[in-house]
């Protein structure tokens, strides 16, 4: 490793034990090396990063302030090894990938199986995460390219929406909609609703829309990730509000999947970080993602519901 970056390593490694033997016995060097890699660091930067609490040495409110800033750039540096790799060798390198838990189900599965085909020498990282923590994720430069749904508010990622798709309304077989070739606002006035709270992009967007509709006492069974909403709706605990990308011949048998209209339209998007070039490596997965998502698409729209790339 390089002398610089393994000091980068121990100082956030140090921050997150707080501890010199800790930190030693992790990057399995002496205790009086990491003190002296500390010391050095602390005298290279020019300020205060540690300070003592009895005898016990802390990472002090500076090295608190900088150690978001330690961490990027320790990506940075990370990632241009990779790049550098990648140049070398377009078949050999690393790939990480952050995505909102649906695309982790099938997609992200599928499309790296057919990836590594091409590039079986991959090393990859794959993270299911909340949308704030996909876009947090690359932002960092921890991930590569990000899968999630819009809107992002952030200025720190490049965004290229590749998937317009639209809510439908999931019912149980015996439920008294289920027979429903369309589902509307007024339908649902009755029902408990089982959609994502609203601090997720698509929770964000039903909710806006059903306020706007005048729905705004509705009662809620609120998830977390649209997948949860689904086998809920099976059990016939409510009528489930959700994007349509994780249903499938196999995962959508305990569930009718119905048009909700007029529709609540959703984006998918691929992030990437705002100042890293996409690599040939990244490019080649993304394509590999759009297929994939192209082909689910097909499966959707074959069933009467909105999915196209764009």
């Amino acid at each position: 490793m390089d002398p610089k970056l393994r000091t980068l390593e121990i100082f956030r490694l140090f921050a997150s034990t707080q501890n010199v033997t800790e930190t030693a016995r992790l990057m399995r060097i002496s205790q009086p090396a990491v003190s002296q890699i500390l010391k050095d660091l602390e005298a290279q930067i020019g300020v205060s990063l540690f300070k003592r609490v009895g005898n016990r040495l802390q990472v002090s409110a500076e090295g608190q302030e900088i150690l978001p800033d330690i961490e990027r750039l320790i990506e940075q540096m990370s990632n241009l090894r990779n790049r550098v790799a990648d140049l070398r060798n377009e078949k050999a390198g690393r790939l990480s990938i952050a995505s909102v838990p649906t695309l982790i189900e099938a997609i992200v599965p599928r499309a790296i199986a057919e990836f590594q085909k091409k590039r079986p020498q991959i090393e990859l990282k794959v993270g299911s995460f909340t949308a704030a923590d996909v876009v947090r994720q690359v932002k960092l430069e921890r991930a590569d390219v990000g899968l999630t749904f819009l809107p992002v508010n952030t200025a720190g990622v490049t965004i290229e929406p590749i998937l317009r798709t639209a809510m439908v309304c999931m019912v149980a077989p015996g439920h008294r909609m289920a027979r429903y070739e369309v589902v509307t606002p007024e339908d649902i006035k009755a029902e408990t609703i089982i959609a994502q709270g609203p601090e997720t992009p698509p929770g964000y967007v039903l909710r806006d829309f059903l306020e706007t509709a005048g729905l705004s006492n509705l009662k809620y069974l609120q998830v977390n990730q649209a997948g949860v909403a689904q086998p809920l709706a099976a059990r016939g605990l409510g009528i489930a509000l959700a994007h349509p990308l994780g249903l499938s011949s196999e995962m959508s048998a305990g569930v009718i999947a119905i048009p909700f209209k007029p529709g609540v339209e959703l984006t998918l998007a691929v992030l990437f970080p705002k100042f890293a070039s996409a690599s040939r490596v990244v490019s080649g997965f993304v394509e590999r993602v759009k297929t994939e998502l192209a082909i689910h698409a097909r499966f959707l729209r074959d069933r009467g519901l909105v999915c196209e790339m764009l």
